[in-house]
C-alpha cells in the first residue's frame, strides 16, 4: 500500500493514449493479417511483477506490489499499482476499520517509482514474466480497462481485495493454459499468524491488530489466502508453471528474478517504545493492581481510594469494549466475532456509575460477579482465539478487583 500521488490521473491518461489506439485497432480489426501485426507488437512489451519490501509506516509494514509495463518500441516504462489512497478522505481511519475505504489504481513512471522507494530505503524485486504475445495483449487490455475513470476506484479489503490480490488476479486471470503451483507445502496458517511475520519488530502495531482481529483470524486457511501478502505472492509466482492444454508443454511463469533495490541495513530501534512492550506496560499494571489489592485485603475494609482505580479500569475497558462491539458491523469478516469483548466489556461503561455509587456507600455492586464470570469465559476462550499481547495481565487485574469487591460484599 502507498499514499496516492496527486498526478497519477495525468499518468493514467498518458497510459491510455499510449495503448488505447493499438488495442482498439486489435478489437476492431477483422483481418487476420492486421491482428497478427498488432500481436507482433507485443514482442516489444515486457510485463513484470514488482514486490516492495516493508516500510516504517504502519500501512507499509507488509510491503507493496505493482506491475511493471514496458514497451521498448515507444519507450514507455510505467509501474501500475492498486494501493493508492489519501488520508484526505472524510473519516479515513474510521472507514478503514469498518472496511469502507476506497483505494485507487495508480500509474507512475518507473523512474519516479524507483526514486520513491530508494528514498524510503525499501527493497524492490522484479520478476519478469514468461508470457505469450496473446497473454501480454490480454493483460494490457485488462490494465487499460482498469484505468478508465469508472473502474479506477475499488473497495479495499486488507485480506481479500488489496493491492497485491489485484495485481495477482490481473495477471493470472489473463493467462492461457493450466496454472499449476509446484509447491504443495502449506501449514494451514491463520491470517493472524501470517500478519505476525511482518510485525515482529512492531509489537504495538501487532497489539492493535490483534485487539481488533477476532476468532476467525485464527482459523486455518488454504494457501491461496496468503496471497494478500506481497512477498507471499512473489514466492508463489516463482513456483508457478503454465501447461498448454493442446501440446501439454510446461513453462515457468517467471523467467527471471532480480533485485532493483537491494535490502538496506536496518538501524536498531533504540526508542522508548521498543522497550516498553505491551507485556511490560500491562504486566506493570497487573503488579500495581495486585499490590494495592493486597493492601486492601490486609486492611480488611473498603478503602475509598480504590474507587478511582476501579473507575479507571471500568472506564478504559468499557470504551474499548464499545469499539469491539461496533466491529460487529464491519465489512471485515475477521473482526466481527471477538472473544476479547468478554474482557473489554461494553457493560463496564454502562455499570460504571452504579458501581462507583455502591462503593461510595461501602458496598459492592452485583456487576462485579457478572464481570468475573465474563473474565473466566475470556480465559477459557484463549483455547480458540489468540489474544493481543498482555491482555491476560488486564484480565487478571480485573479479576483481582472483582474478587476483592465480592469479598467485601460478603
Amino acid at each position: 500500500m502507498k499514499q496516492i500521488k496527486g498526478s497519477f490521473k495525468i499518468v493514467c491518461a498518458a497510459f491510455l493514449l499510449l495503448f488505447a489506439l493499438p488495442l482498439q485497432g486489435l478489437a476492431e480489426s477483422k483481418g487476420i493479417q492486421e491482428r497478427d501485426s498488432i500481436l507482433q507488437q507485443m514482442d516489444s512489451v515486457e510485463i513484470s511483477l514488482l514486490t516492495v519490501g516493508p516500510g516504517n509506516e504502519v500501512w507499509s509494514l507488509y510491503g507493496h506490489t505493482a506491475i511493471r509495463f514496458q514497451n521498448h518500441l515507444n519507450g514507455t516504462d510505467v509501474a501500475i499499482n492498486y494501493g493508492s489512497f489519501t488520508f484526505d478522505q472524510p473519516f479515513f481511519a474510521l472507514r478503514f476499520v469498518f472496511g469502507l475505504t476506497d483505494y485507487e489504481m495508480a500509474i507512475v513512471p518507473m523512474k519516479a517509482f524507483m526514486q520513491e522507494y530508494t528514498a524510503e530505503k525499501r527493497w524492490v524485486v522484479q520478476q519478469d514474466l514468461n508470457l505469450t504475445r496473446l497473454e501480454k495483449q490480454q493483460i494490457a487490455n485488462a490494465l487499460q480497462q482498469n484505468s478508465l475513470p469508472q473502474n479506477v476506484t475499488y473497495r479495499y479489503n486488507f485480506f481479500y481485495d488489496n493491492c497485491t490480490t489485484r495485481a495477482y488476479n490481473i495477471i493470472t486471470n489473463n493467462l492461457n493454459g493450466i496454472l499449476d503451483n509446484s509447491d504443495n507445502q502449506w501449514n494451514n496458517e491463520s491470517y493472524r499468524k501470517m500478519t505476525h511475520q511482518w510485525t515482529v519488530n512492531h509489537r504495538w502495531t501487532r497489539f492493535g491488530n490483534d485487539l481488533l482481529l477476532g476468532i476467525k483470524a485464527d482459523f486455518p486457511t488454504k494457501k491461496e489466502a496468503s496471497l494478500f501478502l506481497p512477498d507471499s505472492t512473489r514466492k508463489c509466482f516463482n513456483q508457478m508453471f503454465l501447461t498448454d492444454e493442446g501440446t501439454q508443454k510446461k513453462r515457468k511463469l517467471v523467467k527471471d528474478e532480480k533485485w532493483l533495490i537491494h535490502p538496506f541495513k536496518k538501524n536498531l530501534d533504540l526508542s522508548v517504545s521498543s522497550f516498553l512492550s505491551p507485556s511490560i506496560v500491562l504486566g506493570s499494571l497487573f503488579v500495581f493492581i495486585l499490590l494495592l489489592s493486597l493492601l486492601q485485603w490486609k486492611a480488611r475494609r473498603k478503602v475509598q481510594g480504590f474507587m478511582a482505580v476501579d473507575a479507571l479500569l471500568l472506564f478504559i475497558t468499557g470504551i474499548a469494549g464499545v469499539i469491539l462491539l461496533l466491529m460487529v458491523f464491519s465489512q471485515h469478516p475477521t473482526v466481527r466475532v471477538n472473544l476479547q469483548i468478554l474482557l473489554l466489556n461494553p457493560l463496564s461503561l454502562l455499570f460504571l456509575f452504579p458501581v462507583i455509587k455502591a462503593e461510595s456507600k461501602k458496598k459492592a455492586h452485583g456487576y462485579w460477579k457478572v464481570l468475573a464470570g465474563c473474565l473466566l469465559l475470556f480465559l477459557l476462550g484463549g483455547i480458540w482465539q489468540t489474544y493481543a499481547e498482555g491482555m491476560y495481565f488486564v484480565a487478571l487485574s480485573l479479576l483481582i478487583r472483582c474478587l476483592t469487591n465480592i469479598r467485601y460484599e460478603k
